[in-house]
């Protein structure tokens, strides 16, 4: 990623996605201290952060999770500095224990937290909306309407933290970080916050939560914070009124289904016929405007993304102070429906059946159906020669030898497409309290998958309770082994769990765009590290059964994990294999030499359920082929062929 269109001159126009606004919003501000976790949609906003670092005045890194990246941007506040963490919704969740304390003495200097949710789940396992968490928390939310927006709301986050002392939420989605928008440059904030500590800051032990007078009078400190909030978000430049004389219908539009709203009004025709409250302040309500927005109204139309976050503070507060208004929204009376995500079709549709005006729907929705009938659907896979191919070859291989019910735990990385179920078959649902089912496609080999360090912890579960039909494994790679799973490895010695687990070292955090770790031996910034020594950490911990072997041999890697399966008690093996990726963009196999021997092929697909999207298959032929193109002659294929068809010898 470019940093050159996000240190651009002030007053000048780029095309940026959301994720660039944000981070050229944070340097506008001055920002001192950037700390992150890769996760998609928001991995973007560091990676660029960290692309124009060399050219600004801030220190910034990939931490090792979500809650370490919280605390760190914290730290820098309570010393006056600006800082700014950013994570996706899931990472919140990592984050919540510190997010939820450090409100009560607040901040120093400014600190924004951005959260970008992920609406439809396009790459999360929920759609969670934050904005409660922010609520819930009692600190200010903003939420962009467009790319515009989130340049000039990260940058005034920052003037709102330091004029409140508290954290400032900034709320993002999928089609705000990943969609690129028309963004007017501002001027860069050359001062920096001068640094100092005092640990009675306007308040006794003002950063020690538990010391005197004590976390219940900081909560009342809290409160007494939060009505000059409210005045902020009744003056905010985001909060935008506009009333349409002798309008019975009024239109709440927060965020990005602000950008629907306008759009849908401008489709069905009734652009400017109804009095709009258009929200980027999210939390605390506007209630001056909401009042304003009310006068005279019988009918309130809500439109925002994700959860009725908006609309059921609007209800909460219209119940004690307007009588005769009906509320329309994703609550009560729905018309748009509290899942999936909104777009400008879907909200054109919820309000023309709601005024009863005739509407024809999307000029393009008979090419989007065309081009849903032309092209094939398919899932993601694993990349051409990914390391992990050569686990769930070798693990597919070994489980034949236990014929039980044997439970794989997934992680989250790009291993979990491993329980995609993307092999072409369909199980039947049924009421069986126990079944096996083949693992015919490397993508069916995980049972289960949920959140990022969640598979041992299940696998720990699952063995204790005495689950004894199958072996019971857990799989994570080493990003996720050094974000979530220490712990829970500690736990696992601790009560003699008796479980196989696997760690997938491919050396970076690759699902989010291959961001250096601890283990790949580089820092945020490229700069050489000493890489973690994973064996070392584990055998520290107290487990003595720890092997490494190499992914792309698969004969040593399947004799491994069976003895790791036969051991009682927990068993480690380390899989190593970098990132085929990073590896060829090192050194780019110019001359691919792998090939299919057409005339020993036997068509048995055992190269094809391998999962490599280089290995093809002719289903006229009945014959496997090769894709030059993406093959990055790993060896795996060869070693899975029952017949020896597949060689590197003798292709020109």
């Amino acid at each position: 990623m470019s940093s050159q269109p996000v240190l651009a001159d002030g007053g000048t126009r780029h095309l940026l996605m959301g994720n660039e606004a944000i981070a050229r919003g944070a340097i506008e501000a001055g920002v001192q201290l950037v700390a992150a976790y890769p996760g998609t949609p928001s991995s973007e906003i560091c990676e660029v952060l960290i692309d124009a670092a060399p050219h600004c005045d801030y220190y910034v890194e990939w931490s090792t999770n979500e809650k370490i990246a919280f605390e760190m941007a914290a730290g820098a506040s309570l010393v006056g500095a600006r800082s700014i963490v950013a994570m996706k919704n899931a990472g919140l969740n990592v984050a919540m224990d510190t997010f939820m304390t450090l409100p009560y003495g607040g901040v120093k200097g400014g600190m924004v937290i951005v959260v970008a949710d992920d609406p439809a789940a396009h790459y999360s396992s929920t759609e969670q909306d934050t904005r409660f968490a922010a609520a819930y928390a009692e600190i200010p939310c903003l939420e962009p309407m467009d790319q515009q927006e989130a340049l000039e709301m990260t940058k005034a986050a920052f003037e709102i933290s330091e004029e409140m002392e508290l954290p400032v939420f900034l709320r993002s989605v999928s089609r705000i970080s990943h969609a690129s928008g028309d963004v007017l440059l501002g001027d860069l904030r050359e001062e920096r916050n001068q640094l100092g500590f005092n640990k009675h800051y306007k308040l006794p032990f003002r950063w020690n939560v538990y010391g005197p007078p004590g976390a219940l009078e900081k909560h009342k400190w809290l409160h007494s914070i939060l009505p000059k909030a409210k005045e902020l978000s009744n003056i905010s430049p985001f909060n935008k009124l506009n009333l349409v004389p002798n309008s019975k219908t009024a239109i709440v539009m927060a965020g990005i289904g602000a950008a629907y709203g306008i759009d849908a009004l401008r489709r069905i025709g009734l652009a400017d016929q109804f009095s709009t409250l258009k929200l980027g302040m999210v939390y605390p309500l506007a209630e001056k405007l909401v009042d304003e927005l009310l006068e005279g109204v019988d009918t309130l139309i809500v439109i925002e993304e994700g959860d009725p976050v908006v609309e059921n503070q609007i209800r909460a507060y219209v119940q004690s102070n307007t009588s005769g208004l009906t509320i329309y929204g994703k609550s009560i009376n729905k018309i748009l429906n509290p899942y999936g995500e909104l777009n400008a079709d879907v909200v054109s549709e919820a309000l023309a059946g709601l005024l009863g005006i005739e509407y024809c729907g999307d000029v393009m929705s008979d090419v989007r159906q065309s081009i849903i009938e032309t092209v094939t659907p398919r899932s993601s896979t694993l990349c051409a020669g990914c390391s992990h191919l050569g686990t769930y070859a070798a693990l597919k291989q070994v489980l034949k030898k236990y014929p039980g019910i044997n439970i794989i735990n997934g992680d989250i990385g790009c291993y979990e497409q491993g329980g995609y179920g993307v092999a072409g078959t369909t199980p039947s649902p049924n009421d069986d309290e126990s079944k096996k089912y083949p693992n015919i496609s490397t993508y069916e080999m995980l049972d289960t998958i949920h959140v990022m360090g969640s598979g041992i912890g299940l696998a720990q579960g699952q063995a204790h309770v005495g689950y004894s039909d199958g072996k019971i494994l857990a799989v994570a790679g080493d990003s996720t082994f050094i974000h979530a799973v220490l712990p829970s490895v500690v736990n696992c010695v601790y009560s003699e769990a008796d479980i196989t687990f696997l760690v997938l070292d491919n050396r970076w955090t690759c699902m989010t765009g291959h961001q250096p770790n601890p283990n790949t031996g580089l820092s945020s910034l490229g700069e050489p590290r000493e890489r973690l020594d994973l064996e070392k950490v584990v055998r520290a911990f107290g487990v003595n059964h720890v092997m490494k072997a190499n992914a792309y041999d698969l004969e040593c890697l399947s004799e491994t994990i069976h003895h790791a399966l036969e051991h009682k008690g927990i068993s480690i093996v380390i899989v190593e294999g970098e990132c085929m990726l990073q590896v060829q963009r090192r050194n780019r196999t110019v001359n691919v030499k792998t090939h299919v021997i057409q005339d020993k092929c036997i068509g048995c697909r055992a190269c094809v359920n391998l999962g490599c999207p280089a290995v093809t298959f002719d289903k006229v032929k009945r014959k496997a082929g090769i894709d030059p193109l993406t093959c990055t002659d790993c060896g795996l294929c060869s070693q899975i062929c029952p017949v020896n068809a597949i060689s590197k010898k003798g292709r020109d």
